[in-house]
């Protein structure tokens, strides 16, 4: 048996112990629901059962009665991460499948497993406190040590003197063990990462929601604030108190609408799809943004020239467009105006929401929708647009952001058109 055999055998033993380990990887990770890393005993032992049973298969015997191959990384594997209720199963299994072979080295497998078992059991609780990295060195060195025990017995006992063979082995032997407990230990680390980023994506969604859910019911709510002060300024004037006290209680209905549907968000739900008129929630939206302009001396006006409606909630769509007014108008700091244009290309149907306030750079029109990303300091949490981004994109729409600093901001919502039309309405 020349060396290069010798060689080539101990690679492809490696290569199947590889391929045997990620498949049992794969499988546990990708196709199971775990939720921890650890795998059973019991999967772990047949696991190494069938790596050492592989391992003899394709060993290369030389004519002195000592065989070569890697069963060792599988025994070893399945001592560390099996635990001491597997490893002296796995110690029988290395002296079985040893066993009809019979030679000089059957006595010497019996001796290594034996030394080995006790290492292993000794050394594997003292490691799982260790980095990875100190494990898989630990591991690699323990491997060195085994191969140097499997020289010096048969050098001692029965007169084995194939020193170049022995190197062949020991550093195939040793580099192998380094490289499948790495790739072990990085698929372990990795799949804990993971496991954790989850658990932290989790956490960033409730935050995000009770964040968004007090975003999004504090602004019917400052309109409501705004009118009752507005009456309390003008006590006297009844017919206009009466238009303002009936948005004032559509506001709060809208507000209990949102807790609603938050407090829904959970559960499975059939989407509200029916055919919304566009002006009507658009001159709604301007009622109810109304006092928030006045208050900072901005002109709200509406050019109209849409004719169809598209499909979906009308309460999602007042919510996205308060959003987006809201914002424009508090864009700009000493007055201005804002200028809603709606009309139709392509199939489809644009609605565009123009300000000459603050704008802003390329860099702030990427991250707009980001959760928490606000030009309002500590003002703003960002949930606004974010909100806007997600209800339009329930609604197959599309959201387009043009903006260049100090010089105003549009945002361009469009949707796909139904094929039906409305009655025009007064825009005025």
């Amino acid at each position: 048996m020349s060396h290069s055999e010798l060689f080539n055998g101990l690679l492809i033993n490696l290569l199947v112990i590889l391929i045997i380990i990620l498949l049992v990887n794969f499988y546990h990770l990708s196709n199971k629901r775990v939720y921890k890393v650890q795998i059973k005993s019991f999967p772990i032992f047949i696991t190494a059962t069938i790596l050492i049973f592989f391992s003899l298969l394709l060993s290369v015997e030389f004519n002195n009665g000592f065989i070569y191959d890697l069963r060792f990384i599988p025994f070893l594997l399945g001592g560390i991460y099996g635990g001491r209720k597997v490893l002296p199963w796995l110690a029988v299994t290395m002296i079985a499948v040893r066993l009809p072979f019979l030679g000089s080295g059957l006595i010497v497998t019996v001796a290594l497993t034996f030394v080995s078992s006790l290492a292993i059991h000794y050394l594997s609780p003292k490691l799982a406190a260790k980095p990875w990295v100190r494990r898989v060195y630990w591991f690699t060195f323990f491997s060195f040590c085994y191969s140097i025990l499997g020289f010096l017995l048969p050098s001692l006992f029965f007169g084995f003197s194939d020193y170049s063979s022995f190197l062949i082995y020991s550093v195939t032997l040793t580099a192998s063990t380094f490289f499948v407990f790495y790739l072990c230990e990085m698929i372990r680390t990795t799949y804990i990462l993971q496991l954790e980023s989850i658990k932290y994506e989790k956490m960033q969604v409730v935050s995000h929601l009770a964040a968004s859910m007090s975003h999004e019911v504090r602004n019917p709510l400052t309109t409501v604030k705004g009118f009752l002060q507005l009456i309390n300024e003008n006590p006297s004037d009844a017919p206009t108190n009466t238009e303002l006290s009936k948005i004032a209680v559509s506001e709060i209905d809208r507000a209990t609408e949102v807790i609603n549907q938050y407090l829904n968000f959970a559960k499975p739900h059939p989407e509200l799809e029916i055919d919304i008129n566009v002006t009507g929630e658009i001159n709604r939206s301007k009622e109810i943004i109304m006092p928030l302009a006045s208050k900072k001396s901005i002109i709200v006006e509406a050019e109209l020239l849409h004719h169809h409606l598209i499909k979906g909630d009308p309460n999602k769509l007042q919510q996205v467009l308060i959003n987006v007014m809201k914002n424009g108008i508090e864009a700009m700091e000493s007055g201005g105006m804002l200028k809603i244009i709606s009309y139709e290309e392509s199939d489809r149907l644009y609605i565009v929401v123009s300000d000459n306030g603050i704008g802003m750079t390329e860099e702030q029109v990427t991250r707009l929708g980001e959760p928490y990303f606000s030009l309002k300091g500590k003002n703003g949490t960002g949930l606004g647009m974010m909100t806007v981004f997600q209800l339009v994109d329930g609604m197959n729409g599309m959201v387009k952001v043009l903006s260049r600093k100090h010089k105003g901001t549009s945002i361009i919502l469009s949707f796909p058109m139904s094929e039906a039309k409305h009655e025009r309405e007064n825009t005025k």
